[in-house]
């Protein structure tokens, strides 16, 4: 049923029926471009390229927003634009990247790693120590895990021996699981690691020195 059954003034027959004209000579240019074999080639694959690089010399004389038809549908897509905008904004970003690495002060990190030799004072003990070198100091991080707990006064000490003979603590401990200590003195300076037995001593008393009772060593600078 049509929509103009129930419409009294609608006569089908006085409607005229659409037909397209087209002049001679117009159909005779139809004709003569849809016989030319180079309508039907395929595209190469440099097309996009071209496209581009016909963008990038129209924008020379025309910086502002342009578009390209994409396709039969006549979208547009925004694409040199959107090209340059993203190099723009890598190369800012990548920059602003280098200028704060710069300005951060970052330094270069010295590190060294050995394994602990043990004495044969409590055993066949082993172990590994990390040395990271900072502005501030000496990071050593220590993993023997073997080593016996200590408590109730005795303990395990860290020292570094300087090829000065210099002779710092960096720390005190009570097993080697997981061991961060520290020192103030320069990597380069450090010749030996060493982890000895200790027992809490008075102010006064000389056992605040080192008990000389190595159970643990390892060269750093040989």
């Amino acid at each position: 049923m049509s929509e103009h059954d129930n419409d009294p003034e609608f006569n089908a027959e006085s409607t005229p029926e659409f037909t397209p004209e087209f002049t001679p000579e117009f159909s005779e240019e139809i004709g003569a471009l849809l016989a030319d074999p180079t309508l039907w080639d395929l595209p190469g694959d440099d097309l996009g390229d071209r496209i581009v690089n016909a963008i990038s010399l129209e924008s020379v004389n025309a910086p502002e927003t342009y578009a390209a038809l994409a396709g039969p549908s006549g979208r547009r897509s925004w694409v040199r634009p959107a090209l340059l905008g993203a190099a723009a904004a890598i190369s800012f970003l990548f920059g602003g990247l280098v200028l704060l690495s710069g300005l951060s002060g970052v330094e270069d990190i010295d590190s060294f790693s050995a394994k602990l030799v043990p004495t044969g004072l409590i055993g066949d003990q082993s172990g590994d120590i990390t040395v990271t070198s900072f502005d501030s100091g000496l990071r050593i991080e220590l993993d023997a895990a073997s080593l016996p707990r200590r408590d109730n006064g005795s303990f395990y000490a860290g020292w570094l021996k300087t090829v000065d003979g210099d002779l710092f603590p960096v720390g005190t401990f009570h097993d080697g699981v997981d061991v961060t200590l520290w020192a103030g003195v320069e990597l380069e300076r450090v010749e030996l690691f060493t982890i000895t037995l200790e027992a809490a001593a008075g102010p006064d008393d000389p056992g605040q020195q080192s008990s000389g009772e190595v159970v643990l060593r390892t060269e750093i600078n040989p």
